[in-house]
C-alpha cells in the first residue's frame, strides 16, 4: 500500500485548510487513511485539489464514504 512520509503530511494539511478542513491522518499497520473535518467554510473544490496532490505522489484517491469525508489514497 501506497503511504506519505511524515515530510509530506503538512502539505497536504495546508491544502485541507485553504479549502475550510483540518485534514486527520491515521496511521496503522501497513497504510494510512484520512478524515476530513471542516474548520470554516468548505469548498467542494477541495476533492480535486485532493486528488491533484495524491496524484503528484503516484497515488490516487478513494473515498469510502457517501460524504466523502473519509479516503485512502492507493
Amino acid at each position: 500500500m501506497a503511504t506519505l512520509s511524515i515530510l509530506e503530511i503538512p502539505a497536504l494539511k495546508k491544502i485541507g485548510l485553504e479549502y475550510g478542513y483540518t485534514v486527520h491522518l491515521h496511521d496503522a499497520c501497513g497504510g494510512q487513511s484520512f478524515t476530513l473535518a471542516a474548520c470554516g467554510d468548505t469548498n467542494e473544490a477541495i476533492y480535486p485539489a485532493i486528488e491533484n496532490f495524491f496524484a503528484a505522489h503516484q497515488m490516487t484517491v478513494r473515498f469510502y464514504d457517501a460524504a466523502k469525508l473519509n479516503f485512502i489514497a492507493q
